[in-house]
């Protein structure tokens, strides 16, 4: 006996932007660095989407961007969120510390705060985001959240596969006693299309490299790999996207799956207030698309995969960024599945 999927799924997850831009400049950026032209939501508008987003079961807010820690009243919107719901997070890269900000952390533990730092050289940060002193004050900020006992992780962003830097921040991770590295590949999207990791590497020079970071660094180094193509005992650590439970609000209130929508139109729909929440969430034509197609439609090797209900194709975005689908196959298994070393273990029969 099967059961057929609900039409409607439980908003879980909501993902809000409430800065119009960034006050960096990253290489590799998909997302926004002040191009936003709208006019962002006010304290109590957001309150108001929050409450109707609670009201639809979400349970779990991540606070990103562009640089979430830009809003002016952040940590009104913050200490609200965090009574609200019983998980937030926080994403940001490190570099501003909003008067009060850390009270309110202090008060109100979120789940987890990452910080994007993409080096343990400082020059190397620097020019990558942009702007000069930027790795001071993200390693400053890492330093309090270690000091005040707050959840964090460092944010790392690759485009090759040089040993040396990721073992340079393991080590500089160990010396600041943060609690995770997390690795992620540049992907093709936005500015990352001419310094991306997928374009540039062989796949068998790639699942080499997944190698070496499995025997080579802690267990608390999260390489943002396919589950596929991810060593067993790594699995248990493995996050995967929420996308059939996901929703994303723009600073102007425009909903958004995840913030893709700050560069690619087509996944917004609805407006907050005049569209609400549960109208966004039930009437979307991108989430009604994602959740007839996703997982179960997913093409090539995606739809063969063992991990095919949980790992959902991993990106659905980056999947229209490599293969022109959201359907298409993740970029880096279905290579592996061409060049005969995909995994044989993780295949079975649909």
């Amino acid at each position: 006996m099967t059961t057929q999927q609900s039409p409607h799924p439980t908003l879980g997850v909501l993902y809000i932007n409430p800065a119009g831009g960034c006050n960096l400049h990253c290489k590799h950026c998909w997302v926004n660095e002040g191009s936003f032209s709208g006019e962002p939501l006010g304290l109590a508008q957001w309150k108001e989407l929050l409450a109707e987003a609670k009201a639809e079961g979400c349970n779990y807010v991540k606070l990103t961007g562009g640089e979430p820690l830009l809003y002016p009243e952040i940590v009104h919107l913050y200490s609200y969120s965090a009574a609200l719901f019983p998980q937030i997070a926080i994403e940001t890269n490190g570099t501003l510390q909003p008067e009060g900000l850390l009270d309110a952390l202090t008060k109100q533990p979120p789940s987890h705060i990452s910080i994007s730092l993409d080096s343990a050289d400082a020059d190397v940060h620097d020019e990558f985001r942009g702007e000069s002193g930027a790795w001071e004050k993200t390693v400053d900020f890492g330093s309090k959240l270690v000091n005040l006992g707050i959840s964090n992780q460092i944010i790392m962003s690759v485009s090759d596969m040089n040993h040396e830097p990721i073992l340079k921040m393991v080590n500089l991770i160990q010396k600041l006693g943060m609690n995770s590295l997390k690795i992620n590949f540049i992907t093709p999207s936005g500015r990352g299309q001419s310094n991306n990791f997928y374009s540039k590497n062989s796949i068998q020079e790639t699942i080499d490299f997944f190698n070496w970071i499995d025997k080579e660094t802690p267990k608390w180094v999260l390489p943002s790999i396919p589950a596929a193509l991810m060593p067993v005992n790594r699995l248990i650590n493995l996050g995967y996207c929420p996308v059939n439970n996901l929703m994303g609000v723009l600073p102007d209130g425009t909903f958004s799956l995840c913030g893709v929508a700050f560069s690619r139109k087509e996944f917004a729909w609805g407006k907050f207030p005049e569209t609400t929440v549960k109208e966004a969430w039930q009437n979307s034509p991108v989430y009604k698309q994602i959740r007839t197609n996703v997982p179960q439609n997913l093409e090539g090797i995606c739809h063969r995969c063992m991990h095919r209900d949980s790992c959902i194709g991993r990106c659905v975005v980056n999947n229209l960024e490599t293969g022109g689908s959201i359907t298409s196959p993740d970029i880096l298994c279905q290579r592996a599945y061409e060049a005969g070393i995909f995994p044989k273990t993780r295949l079975i029969n649909r």
